[in-house]
């Protein structure tokens, strides 16, 4: 590992960020919360269009997973130059022009007449989805070099925040219109709205003397950093996808309850965010991720064995506090040991967690399948105590 430390303090020296004064830090955080929040809505609102697109289109289901898979498609083809355009634009530029696209395609995708104009569209709004994922770390990790403030854990948060506040805005709507043309349109133009006032607090272009390259190889630290991010969004992958059959076939709970373990997950993810900053600045980031992937295997163990469903539930609801910080925190950490650039290392290490959150449930599918779904949360508890050991041992600055 020593030779790692090395090669990563000799990149991390190459690049010189020149902090900017800000003409209002609250308004600047402020936007970073709205962009996050945006970035969170147009995925919830785009889970509830889901199920009207397929009878739209007269898609069976195997032909509409094809279809879904564009959107995936489109944003690890977008992640790896995202940081390179951020470098070269700035958050601000790539925002207001990514952030109307986003939900320009996502407007359009609500009435696409056929599959090729939903391939295609699709393909878009998960492309935007992967940039702007990529530029809004990137916005906090130089607002916080600038205000020499935590931020990267509650404006994570603002994410999950934008996914309750889309899901509920449709389930209201799509109530009120019966027309998901018309919630999308309410949606899709209150969030622009609210980019038309936010767009001058974002964070401008920065200066610095890093080499930016399109194409990114992750080496030394910056791959090992990758590796525990795919792990780490993995989990939010599967718990998603198959927390909800895991309850209803193993602890045969009805399928009115089935998503009350997935909820609590989320819920008490957002509130752990909210605080992590304050948390992280006490005992690090390095020992906060640590001791949050080493509490989570318990409680994925705790999900498999636990014949309870009382106490699966409370299994879930604290699967979700320890789990909340771990992403974060490890963007705290790119941001303190980039190699090279700090926008490429990010996009590096984004793109390689994002393969996490589009593998990690089909990979535990192909689990479940030959050794049962019990099996499935038993086999993260064990890729997480790998992630555990690899991240004790890596030498990181905080």
């Amino acid at each position: 590992m020593q030779n790692i430390n090395d090669e990563n303090n000799k990149n991390t020296l190459e690049e010189t960020f020149i902090p900017i004064q800000l003409p209002s830090p609250r308004k600047s955080i402020l936007a970073a919360r709205f962009a996050y929040l945006s970035l969170g809505m147009a995925m919830a609102i785009w889970a509830s269009l889901i199920p009207y697109t397929k009878m739209r289109l007269g898609v069976n289901e195997r032909e509409l997973g094809l279809l879904l898979l564009c959107l995936g498609l489109g944003a690890t083809a977008s992640m790896p130059i995202a940081g390179a355009f951020t470098a070269k634009y700035g958050c601000k530029k790539m925002q207001i022009i990514g952030i109307p696209i986003y939900y320009g395609s996502l407007f359009i995708l609500s009435f696409v007449p056929n599959p090729l104009s939903m391939v295609i569209f699709l393909t878009l709004f998960g492309a935007m989805s992967g940039m702007l994922d990529v530029v809004m770390n990137l916005q906090v990790a130089y607002l916080e070099k600038s205000l020499q403030k935590r931020l990267m854990s509650s404006l994570h948060g603002m994410y999950m925040v934008g996914v309750a506040c889309g899901a509920g805005a449709m389930i209201l709507l799509l109530e009120l219109t019966k027309n998901p043309f018309f919630s999308t349109t309410i949606c899709c133009l209150t969030i622009l709205g609210g980019l038309f006032y936010s767009y001058r607090y974002f964070y401008p272009k920065v200066t610095s003397n890093e080499k930016v390259s399109f194409i990114i190889i992750p080496k030394g630290i910056l791959f090992f950093l990758g590796i525990v991010c795919f792990f780490l969004y993995m989990i939010e992958g599967v718990l998603m996808d198959w927390s909800a059959l895991f309850m209803i076939e193993i602890k045969g709970v009805e399928k009115a309850q089935a998503g009350i373990g997935y909820a609590l997950f989320a819920i008490t993810m957002t509130l752990g965010r909210m605080v992590g900053d304050r948390i992280g600045a006490r005992v690090g980031s390095k020992p906060l991720l640590l001791y949050g992937v080493l509490l989570c295997i318990i409680f994925f163990l705790g999900i498999a064995l636990i014949p309870y469903i009382p106490l699966t539930y409370i299994c879930f609801f604290m699967l979700g506090i320890c789990a909340s910080n771990t992403v974060p925190m490890l963007f705290a950490l790119v941001t303190k040991n980039p190699l090279g650039s700090l926008s490429n290392s990010i996009a590096a290490v984004s793109t390689i967690g994002y393969l996490g959150l589009l593998a990690g449930p089909a990979i535990m599918g192909f689990v479940a399948h030959h050794f049962g779904l019990a099996f499935v949360f038993i086999v993260m508890a064990f890729f997480l105590f790998c992630v555990a050991l690899l991240v004790a041992k890596l030498p990181l600055k905080q």
